[in-house]
């Protein structure tokens, strides 16, 4: 069975902004950025793809030799996942979506690893954020009174 990713919701949210992923833990106000090569993989990831998957999905839109494409996509998985940022499951899962290159006309880009870059800069801040303080239906909704007493 192939071993799949999720994001690790819901304590950890992300957004992409021209083409960069932005990424924020939560529970220790750490945020995160992945760009090129990252950001791709962080797309087959929310798709739920297993490391092969995300492997050929880079081997679509990049140029450079297989093997060093699935080594880097393996250190930037185990790094997300020492990190919190997503979780494994097993392959009983239906397979991921495949992820088709931004276009079959563009020519491959040379491969660069992809890299994790990480920010404690603002923990206090984003701890101190109000979306810390909601209810089960998520920010920005208060939690209820019931939910307040727990």
């Amino acid at each position: 069975m192939a071993t799949r990713f999720r994001v690790n919701s819901p304590n950890v949210i992300h957004e992409t902004i021209d083409g960069e992923v932005i990424l924020i833990d939560l529970e220790t106000g750490t945020y995160y950025s992945l760009r090129d090569t990252g950001a791709a993989v962080w797309q087959a990831i929310e798709r739920g793809a297993g490391e092969e998957e995300i492997g050929a999905t880079l081997e679509r839109r990049y140029e450079g030799p297989a093997d060093e494409m699935l080594e880097a996509v393996r250190r930037l998985l185990a790094n997300l996942e020492r990190e919190g940022l997503i979780r494994a499951e097993d392959g009983a899962a239906p397979a991921a979506e495949p992820i088709s290159a931004e276009s079959g006309s563009e020519a491959r880009v040379p491969f660069l690893a992809p890299t994790l870059e990480k920010h404690t800069d603002m923990q206090d801040l984003i701890l101190l954020d109000p979306v810390h303080e909601v209810g089960a239906r998520g920010w920005p909704h208060q939690p209820e009174s019931d939910e307040a007493l727990l």
